[in-house]
């Protein structure tokens, strides 16, 4: 089978993709276990600057599936015939180091990431 560097791009993407889709999957199961343990209303649980204890999980599941989404419009742009080789996919979860704060919306609510 011959593959072109398009091809195998797409390949990291998607692998990448599940990665992370497992990740947010396992980090949300966690998440929901803890919000039913604590009796928490799902909005009040959610709201990283109410729950303090769970903000960080919170805003990391939100930077997943941040990614998961930028990972799937660059497969939607293969599908349409474009090239993504030169879009690098990371293969690992970057190291947690300082990012520039981000907006997340989530149930309703604007939140600072940080």
């Amino acid at each position: 089978m011959n593959a072109s560097p398009n091809d195998l791009a797409l390949i990291a993407v998607m692998r990448r993709y599940f990665q992370l889709k497992d990740e947010a999957n396992a980090l949300k199961q966690r998440l929901e276990a803890a919000r039913r343990d604590a009796g928490e209303e799902i909005t009040r649980f959610y709201d990283p600057r109410l729950n303090a204890h769970h903000a960080d999980d919170i805003l990391a599941w939100h930077r997943l599936r941040k990614e998961q989404e930028e990972l799937m419009s660059l497969a939607a742009r293969w599908g349409r015939g474009g090239s993504i080789e030169d879009y690098p996919v990371e293969t690992e979860a970057p190291a947690k180091t300082e990012a520039p704060a981000e907006t997340v919306h989530m149930l309703g609510i604007h939140a600072l990431t940080d």
